[in-house]
């Protein structure tokens, strides 16, 4: 976060000095102040934004030039919002939170999250420990009950602060994580994924209250969205990792050691975390489950639990026999599943943005619905459809889920108090949770006689029955406080 003048004007000034700007003239850069020199306006301004602060950089620098020339000319400054910038201009504190935020949801989510190693390694992990498809599908099921461990996790960030959760947790996974591909049987693989799951639940909570309550509102749903962006990035990172875990039993546990190379970045980052203003006015206040589960709470809690079950349902088993799919339906190799999960997933990394700045422009369900609906559609389609089909029916699935999802995602934190956030949070997971284990039983029962493909494709109307419930339940949320969307007293 170094001070620094506008590039290709010198050495950097202290930007106390000059003229202080507001923050709409130079968006993201903090302490922005322009200083007038020989007849020339010079702008110096700081970039508090650790680990990414070079993809900023020439963004912001190129602003500053704008500011520049228009202050030397006389003309007005630029206060329009450029593309790139957070449609409500985020604080220097916040910014360096929500960095290395960003930061540790990258490094996690190599062996966690969504689309875990668990899922990407799945045919290799068949052939280590000879187990067919009904097993796996068994196994992942199993798996999901991790989540019913995070019932006693989730609510110590409403309890002791959404900071020290995302640290301890963060930590805690990249050891566990490291040490599962030495499992010698099946049975303590999923065993200890069931374990890796209940921390991963907790942390991916903590991370997603804690950025929700430090940005501003008009901004809330891109930076969820940013932190998603990051988690892809790990998610390339396993990825990447796919030929070595095909290499043998070696490779199958090496890919797992790998995630013990995040832990002193992990540790790192966490100095640029900041706990929660929101979460400090409120610690003192009472954290019960069952404040959740009672009155307004429970019927929100009902509303975003059952859309999340029902979506679930499809997603889950969607994302976790990708791979298997491609291996066992269509012949692909190792590397040609690289090549396409890279082909038709990483178009979707940049949507998350899209998804989410139109949500905070626009509104959450003017953008998500028709998204996400047609997401559901063109899986079902990927899993149905002769090859030269699946490429741009997978792609279509990607990149319309990652922006309607980020479009809808600000929904978990926006509706409950900061008292029982992550509690609410976390029930809703238990909830999605039930929904990815119902989704895989089923798919386990109806791969028999179905086959793999169509079973999965049966199940996308699960997802547009959710859709009806957030069209007709939810209110909408966007540009609004959290005090105003939860109904919570300040």
């Amino acid at each position: 976060m170094r001070e620094r003048s506008s590039p290709g004007t010198g050495a950097a000034d202290r930007s106390t000095t000059g003229t202080r700007l507001p923050a709409s003239a130079v968006p993201v850069a903090a302490d922005v102040a322009i200083v007038e020199e020989d007849g020339r306006h010079r702008v110096t301004y700081r970039l508090p934004v650790p680990y990414f602060g070079i993809l900023w950089a020439p963004l912001i620098a190129r602003r500053a030039r704008q500011v520049e020339r228009a202050a030397t000319a006389g003309e007005p400054l630029p206060t329009d919002t450029p593309w790139w910038a957070p449609p409500e201009p985020i604080d220097a504190r916040a910014s360096e939170s929500l960095a290395a935020l960003c930061l540790i949801s990258l490094l996690w989510s190599y062996g966690g999250g969504t689309l875990s190693l668990l899922s990407l390694t799945l045919p290799y992990a068949a052939d280590v420990y000879s187990v067919d498809n009904r097993g796996l599908a068994t196994g992942l099921a199993v798996v999901r009950a991790g989540v019913l461990l995070a019932l006693v996790l989730g609510p110590l960030a409403d309890r002791f602060g959404r900071r020290r959760l995302v640290v301890t947790a963060a930590a805690a996974h990249c050891v566990l994580a490291a040490v599962l591909g030495l499992a010698p049987t099946f049975e303590l693989y999923i065993s200890g994924h069931v374990l890796l799951r209940c921390l991963d639940t907790a942390l991916s909570i903590a991370i997603a209250v804690l950025v929700a309550e430090i940005v501003p509102a008009g901004s809330r749903a891109v930076a969820l969205s940013l932190v998603g962006l990051a988690a892809g990035g790990g998610i390339v990172l396993g990825v990447m990792s796919l030929p070595l875990a095909a290499a043998g039993r070696g490779g199958f546990a090496s890919v797992y050691l790998l995630q013990l190379l995040a832990l002193p970045l992990v540790l790192h980052a966490a100095r640029h975390v900041g706990e929660s203003p929101r979460f400090v006015r409120h610690a003192s206040e009472p954290h019960r489950y069952r404040d959740v589960i009672r009155g307004i709470y429970g019927r929100r809690l009902l509303l975003v639990g059952g859309a999340s079950f029902l979506a679930a349902a499809f997603t889950a088993p969607t994302l976790e026999f990708t791979t298997r799919y491609l291996h066992d339906s269509h012949g692909f190799s190792s590397y040609e599943i690289v090549a396409f999960l890279a082909v038709t997933g990483l178009p979707s990394f940049p949507m998350l943005i899209v998804g989410g700045r139109l949500a905070d422009v626009i509104g959450r369900k003017v953008v998500g619905i028709p998204l996400v609906a047609l997401s559901a559609l063109a899986y079902a389609g990927f899993y149905l459809a002769p090859e030269p089909f699946i490429w741009p029916l997978a792609l279509a699935g990607a990149m319309l889920g990652s922006a309607g999802g980020a479009a809808l995602a600000p929904y978990a934190s926006e509706l409950f108090a900061t008292r029982i956030r992550a509690e609410a949070q976390t029930l809703t997971l238990v909830l999605a949770v039930a929904g990815s284990a119902t989704g895989l039983a089923l798919v386990s029962v109806l791969s028999g006689p179905l086959g793999l493909g169509p079973s999965i494709a049966v199940l996308a109307g699960l997802p547009l029955i959710a859709l009806v419930a957030v069209a007709v339940g939810f209110p909408e949320t966007a540009r609004r406080d959290l005090d105003e969307t939860s109904g919570e007293r300040r």
